[in-house]
């Protein structure tokens, strides 16, 4: 038995069918379920039924296939510690971005990130936090750029910044006037959130729940720049973090009161070989002026 052989069961047991998970692991299907065999010949079990369309685990293929994962996880940890961890970040980095950081966080520090790394080609994807962390436990992403969730405690995290989160008001809304708002003075406004499968919408409602306030079901969507177009008709209000507070017409930003913040980390596996580049990139981050000025800018 060898690791290709782990791989090939581990491959079948998600795509549950030998062609897909033969394209997948770019062998032939021949070879794919050859090898498999030999496998099951080789432990004395059968690990799938093949009776149906859809190939299931039998009863013990999914007793094996949890310490197969655990072995082909511990080979790739030994593979990561194998290679230097004091190296800079070199090559192409692919990083995973939240939708709600990305088109305000890269704008002002993309061009700048470019020349102080040099040797570094940097590849963003914008993902939902979820698609994030699968990403990083297959090793498609080197690290990400997110906010902290109960769910990274599995991670390495490197916390880069406090962000606040503001009411966005149209300027026709009574709202407007005041200096600050009270979550609870939100109770009868239509409070319009992003869709399911955004962690800022559940970090917003947590404390929207906590204060009785309702989430309209009039719109929900993936884009926070939908979402202050209807503010700027009077058509809802909704909560924006700090970077995304940009001078709109027929906007007003509020503070809210107790105050509400996110705190926004790199994110990467914890054997990740080349953590004290991360490092130094995090650390780089938070020192950047353009990312400072932003943080602490005085709205309207």
């Amino acid at each position: 038995m060898n690791l290709k052989d782990f791989e090939y069961v581990k491959a079948i047991a998600h795509y549950k069918h030998f062609r897909k998970a033969a394209d997948a692991c770019f062998v032939s299907q021949p070879t794919l379920s050859g090898q498999v065999k030999k496998l099951e010949q080789e432990l004395g079990v059968v690990l799938f039924d093949r009776s149906t369309k859809q190939i299931t685990l039998t009863a013990q293929g999914e007793r094996l296939l949890t310490q197969i994962e655990i072995i082909l996880e511990q080979t790739q940890i030994l593979k990561e510690l194998a290679a230097t961890s004091n190296e800079p970040l070199q090559g192409k980095i692919t990083i995973g971005i939240i939708p709600t950081i990305a088109p305000y966080l890269l704008p002002a520090l993309l061009t700048s990130m470019k020349e102080a790394f040099k040797d570094s080609q940097f590849a963003f994807t914008e993902m939902q936090t979820a698609t994030i962390l699968d990403a990083l436990d297959n090793g498609e992403l080197d690290f990400a750029i997110l906010a902290d969730v109960p769910e990274l405690k599995n991670y390495h995290t490197i916390n880069l910044y406090k962000e606040d989160f503001l009411v966005a008001v149209s300027h026709d809304n009574a709202l407007s006037k005041h200096k600050k708002v009270a979550i609870s003075d939100l109770q009868n406004y239509s409070l319009l959130m992003l869709s399911d499968g955004h962690c800022f919408k559940d970090q917003a409602q947590k404390f929207c729940f906590s204060a009785g306030v309702d989430v309209s079901k009039q719109y929900q969507g993936n884009s926070l720049e939908t979402l202050l177009a209807l503010v700027a008709m009077d058509d809802g209000i909704t909560f924006v973090p700090k970077l995304a507070c940009t001078q709109r017409i027929g906007i007003e930003y509020l503070p809210i009161f107790p105050n509400q913040q996110r705190n926004v980390v790199f994110a990467c596996r914890k054997h990740y070989p080349h953590l004290s580049g991360v490092e130094q990139l995090g650390e780089w981050l938070t020192k950047h002026p353009n990312l400072k000025a932003k943080l602490s800018e005085k709205l309207n």
